[in-house]
């Protein structure tokens, strides 16, 4: 088994050397002008230029062409004309200068002279590289493409001195780049006029804004994108000399491109004001900040796409463009992490939307109402008008007490009278601040606390415990001076006096005097007769408070 292995091997060397061998031959007798992709292309553009001219050379690359050797030689010089015109430079280093070559695509011995123009290929025929058959089928219809069959009749016909040439530029060119100028900038003249006169008229007929801001952010970009897309279709008629037009095609794409951008950054403001539009009618405020950080970021992308687009379309790698950005993208990123950390704290409070502009918070130690959410910072004017700049990330990671979303704002406070009010007085004055919380629409009505709360050093102590329904700072601070004026003019109405803390020196009696009495000597009798007359069911007890009547009805404050 071994052996019969062996054999089979020596046998299948001996066939592939042999291929090779015949391969190596019969590239042998080819033609030493066609022998590479790279040879094949210098004999093609050699032979064609003044003073080198051998059509003979020539036309054995246009092989394929079943025409015969004039017609061969009018089809590469119409395809040199095409390169020329479309500016498309050959550089022979980058022709493979192997007679083996293959596509690593498609895996054929073919060579693809540009990517822009993939019609135009050779292929290895009889180990000789030549244009394909393909491609000189095509020279005629691309020719039709590059140039304008008007321009073509148009030079048949012009004399003999307009051939002349100056600075390397013939005087019909010249002229040439005049009337191309000059139509191009009336081209552009009629279209803005088409525009002024008749799309402007048909968006002011309708009852929506965003439209006639729409017409007006495109008409300059548009018009300058209709002028250099002219510029750049019709430059090939010019025939100007292939570094020229190389240049001019190139400048002309970053033109449009560069229009093309304009018009997006344009159209970005259009979507801002329509969001703002739209954001206006919103309860919250917050999201009419949103609107700017959106706009900036939107043309932000719109730039940094633009420029990477117009990169790559004049043969820049930005995959590694980008792959350095990254890298540097990730060095500024950990030098500015405090940067970013805010930039992400904006997004999550845009994103929660945890107060609003206008509202009353207290973020840490700063309490104020919000003016603006920027990308760093939120900056909240305080109560004594100096602004403060909170980081966003302190901000988003920091409990916040959004003082401004309160439905009900709470008054606590406790009031002291004088030791020489009566039950009856306090029994009223409490009842009567009641009264004054149930008149007043501004009050919180389903729940209030008055009541006679303690004895004190000094005083007897009220304690009043209401909420205000109001919607901000300014009303309850009204609220809270008209309830406290009520209760000022209640206080007088039933004789109760407030007191203040103070200290009062009873002067007993003088030396040599008798102490006097204090209180009464009841007995034993009539102490027990008081502790039954405030018990249950006793005559003098009233758990309930004191009973007030009006015209002989008892008055209702709504005693729980």
């Amino acid at each position: 088994m071994m052996r019969v292995g062996l054999l089979t091997t020596l046998f299948l060397f001996i066939i592939h050397s042999s291929a090779f061998g015949f391969q190596q031959k019969a590239d042998s007798t080819a033609d030493p002008l066609l022998n590479t992709p790279r040879r094949a292309v210098h004999t093609f553009l050699h032979w064609q230029q003044t003073g080198h001219k051998r059509p003979e050379y020539v036309i054995k690359t246009m092989k394929q062409a079943e025409v015969p050797d004039a017609d061969k030689l009018k089809l590469a010089a119409h395809l040199l004309k095409i390169l020329d015109a479309r500016g498309l430079l050959i550089d022979y280093e980058e022709i493979p200068a192997s007679p083996n070559y293959t596509d690593s695509l498609s895996g054929l011995q073919q060579y693809i002279l540009f990517p822009s123009l993939p019609e135009v290929y050779l292929t290895k025929e009889d180990g000789e590289w030549i244009f394909s058959k393909a491609t000189v089928n095509q020279v005629p219809v691309l020719y039709q493409d590059t140039f304008s069959t008007y321009i073509a009749v148009l030079l048949d016909f012009l004399p003999q001195w307009s051939q002349q040439q100056w600075l390397g530029v013939e005087i019909w060119q010249y002229i040439g780049i005049f009337i191309w100028l000059l139509m191009g900038i009336i081209l552009r003249k009629i279209f803005e006029f088409i525009l002024d006169n008749y799309v402007k008229r048909l968006t002011q007929k309708t009852t929506i804004q965003w439209d006639d801001d729409l017409i007006k952010s495109i008409e300059k970009p548009v018009g300058f994108i209709f002028l250099m897309t002219f510029f750049l279709v019709t430059y090939s008629n010019l025939q100007l000399s292939v570094t020229v037009n190389y240049y001019l095609s190139a400048i002309l794409e970053i033109a449009v491109s560069a229009g093309v951008i304009w018009l997006l950054y344009n159209l970005s403001d259009v979507l801002s004001k329509y969001l703002s539009v739209y954001t206006s009618k919103t309860e919250t405020q917050l999201d009419d900040q949103l609107v700017p950080l959106i706009r900036k970021t939107l043309r932000f992308f719109i730039v940094v796409m633009g420029i990477i687009a117009i990169l790559q379309n004049n043969g820049y790698n930005v995959a590694s463009l980008i792959a350095g950005l990254g890298i540097g993208g990730l060095a500024v990123a950990l030098a500015a992490r405090d940067t970013l950390a805010n930039f992400f704290g904006s997004i999550t409070i845009f994103v929660d939307r945890p107060f609003k502009m206008g509202d009353w918070i207290k973020v840490g130690d700063v309490e104020g109402t919000v003016e603006e959410v920027g990308f760093r910072s939120t900056r909240i004017r305080t109560f004594y008008n100096s602004l403060v700049s909170v980081p966003n990330s302190s901000v988003a990671n920091t409990d916040i007490d959004n003082l401004g979303l309160r439905k009900y704002r709470r008054f606590k406070t406790m009031l002291n009278l004088t030791y020489s009010t009566t039950p009856e007085q306090m029994e009223a004055f409490v009842e009567g601040i009641k009264a004054i919380v149930k008149s007043n629409q501004h009050f919180r009505q389903d729940y209030y606390e008055v009541h006679f709360n303690s004895m004190g050093t000094h005083s007897l102590d009220v304690l009043v415990y209401v909420f205000f329904d109001v919607p901000d700072w300014t009303t309850e601070l009204q609220q809270r001076h008209n309830f406290l004026l009520e209760i000022m003019r209640l206080a007088k109405e039933v004789g109760v006096e407030f007191a203040f803390p103070t200290q009062t020196l009873h002067l007993d009696s003088f030396y040599q005097d008798e102490p006097r009495e204090v209180g009464t000597n009841p007995s034993e009798e009539e102490l027990a007769a008081a502790v039954y007359a405030f018990g249950p069911g006793g005559e003098k007890g009233k758990p309930e408070g004191i009973r007030i009547f009006k015209d002989g009805k008892e008055i209702d404050f709504g005693r729980d």
